[in-house]
């Protein structure tokens, strides 16, 4: 009986950590150059190439992981798009100040 607990338990764990992978990836990294230049999960796009990407992460309750080069300066219009679309799909948005994404903005 020890022996199907413990083959019981495995199972659990192995369970939780493959739903704890499958949740880490539905996260998308998108970052914006102080010149436009819009990256996603460091790969160079376009506003409307990324427009999809943000529908199906959304149907999979996936989040936004943003930054923006100099956001103290006025934001370039691609940034106001990508923000914008992030908005339309009701998608969550994890501020960062870091382009390494290691801290985060507000709550």
């Amino acid at each position: 009986m020890t022996r199907l607990i413990r083959i019981a338990l495995a199972m659990v764990i192995l369970g939780f950590t493959f739903q704890l992978m499958a949740d880490s990836q539905k996260v998308l990294k998108i970052a914006i150059t102080a010149s436009g230049q819009i990256s996603a999960d460091g790969r160079l796009t376009t506003v409307e190439a990324l427009i999809p990407i943000l529908r199906e992460l959304a149907k999979n309750k996936g989040e936004v992981w943003y930054y923006r080069e100099a956001p103290l300066a006025d934001p370039h219009p691609n940034a106001m798009k990508v923000l914008s679309a992030i908005v339309d799909n009701n998608l969550p948005v994890r501020l960062s100040s870091k382009p390494d994404y290691s801290d985060s903005i507000g709550r």
